[in-house]
């Protein structure tokens, strides 16, 4: 294995993006009919007068058309806050775990001295172990997934429990909490905090839809809370504040959550007629239980969902290009098959004209053939014919020997005679028979040759 190899293996820095936590599916509108054939769970907002379908599998609300019953698709809060780009966090944090995972897959030994070294490892052993970690940060984000809600479950059923007046439930839940002790961590700093502010819950995992906005979400909790004894987490001391509570099991406290937890509250508020004071975030330490709190009062509201509104109309635009571009995609996809099938179409008639072109010359050089055979054997016929007959074969055709002008005895003359090869050959001939007499049996004739040459034959003399 070169070393080209073993990098074409960890992929290109244009896949890497795709490696940090995955966008929440938007739509997914035919895969929902085909998977749930209309049916799923049902939210109902504004009196009756709104009906939301949720799709757990990609995470989206659907709303129900009342009129013709169609399915459309509707923002989701979380999603559209991921629009903030995270990766100035989370691409160093992934180097961080591939690197941890890394140390702890290479096996080492200690040496004669007491150090630990590393074995020696061949390339494809080093690389076996390289991919393996490269896969550390998904391990780390799952991991942390399930702590997380782990956590979240146990105060929603708590909650709920609470709002029940269920006190048996209360006590058993108290008495024995997750198995995971991170995720107790989490829970018990979350009770800590509801116990210092005195909060009254009035609903849990409540969903939420703006119908000015067209965005729906779920809220983690909503309730009564008054201010604690540090100014440090209340600067201001107050009571009875209806506020919007949100969980959040995180290593670090994200901008997007201001975002997130004010439209929240816009939805709840734009339906119910209440206004909600109050925001706090609670992040929920996934390992160790640490615990930080953000608290956020009205004044800051407006900001905040401008912020929120900001990403919705940037999210949307997103969509919208992303939709004209797959469009434009599959026009000129379309476009270029029907080139493809028309230059296809092109080069098999092409092809079919040159065959018969083809043929229609075989066919005329068959026929020049035949022509050319069928002259020859003519010529030959009459060749053959005309020795037959004692006649001159020429190029010029057949010419009769008889019909020569031959000039009186013993007058040499010049006669030109054509050869068959096309050229001629002056000669002499010289009379030796008697013109005067009624019948000739024989004229000897001798023909003298440009080199010269002679040579005599005779001729029939015709009759006067």
């Amino acid at each position: 294995m070169t070393f080209t190899d073993l990098l074409s293996k960890f992929g290109g820095a244009s896949e890497d993006p795709a490696e940090l936590p995955p966008e929440p599916t938007r739509g997914g509108l035919e895969g929902f009919v085909q998977r749930f054939g209309g049916v799923s769970e049902e939210f109902s907002f504004y009196n009756g007068e709104i009906t939301l379908r949720f799709d757990k599998e990609s995470w989206t609300y659907f709303l129900v058309d009342p009129v013709l019953g169609k399915l459309i698709p509707q923002n989701g809060i979380t999603s559209i806050v991921k629009i903030i780009d995270r990766s100035t966090m989370l691409v160093p944090w992934s180097a961080k775990m591939v690197v941890e995972k890394l140390l702890r897959l290479i096996p080492t030994e200690t040496d004669a001295q007491g150090s630990i070294v590393l074995k020696p490892l061949s390339l494809a052993d080093f690389t076996t172990i390289a991919l393996q970690a490269k896969g550390a940060h998904r391990d780390k984000l799952e991991d942390a997934s399930n702590v997380g809600k782990m956590a979240h479950t146990w105060l929603e059923f708590y909650i709920k429990a609470v709002l029940a007046n269920n006190a048996e439930e209360q006590q058993r839940m108290l008495a024995k909490k997750c198995k995971d002790e991170r995720a107790t961590n989490c829970v018990d700093a979350a009770l800590g905090w509801i116990a210092a502010h005195n909060v009254r819950y009035k609903e849990t995992e409540r969903r939420v839809y703006s119908r000015e906005y067209c965005y729906a979400g779920t809220l983690d909790g909503l309730a009564l809370v008054d201010s604690c004894g540090d100014p440090a987490c209340c600067e201001q001391p107050f009571k009875d504040r209806l506020t919007l509570i949100d969980y959040k099991t995180s290593n670090y406290l994200h901008l997007d959550y201001l975002f997130q937890t004010a439209a929240y509250c816009k939805a709840y508020m734009e339906e119910h007629g209440v206004v909600i004071e109050d925001r706090w975030v609670l992040r929920l330490g996934k390992e160790l239980g640490d615990f930080e709190v953000w608290h956020m009062t009205a004044e800051s509201y407006e900001e905040d969902f401008k912020g929120f509104a900001a990403c919705l109309a940037l999210s949307n635009l997103v969509d919208s290009v992303d939709e004209r571009m797959k469009a434009q995609r599959g026009r000129i996809k379309g476009i270029r098959k029907v080139q493809k099938e028309t230059s296809k179409a092109l080069a098999k008639e092409k092809a079919k004209l040159a065959k018969a072109l083809e043929k229609a010359e075989a066919k005329r050089l068959r026929e020049e053939d035949k022509a050319r055979i069928k002259a020859e054997a003519k010529a030959e016929r009459e060749a053959a014919k005309a020795a037959k007959k004692g006649t001159v074969c020429t190029n010029a055709g057949v010419v009769p020997i008889a019909t020569l002008d031959v000039p009186t005895q013993g007058v040499q003359e010049p006669i030109v005679v054509a050869n068959l090869d096309g050229s001629s050959t002056s000669s002499s001939a010289t009379l030796l028979s008697n013109p005067e007499e009624e019948t000739c049996t024989s004229t000897s004739l001798s023909f003298e040759e440009e080199k010269p040459k002679f040579r005599t034959f005779d001729l029939p003399m015709e009759k006067k």
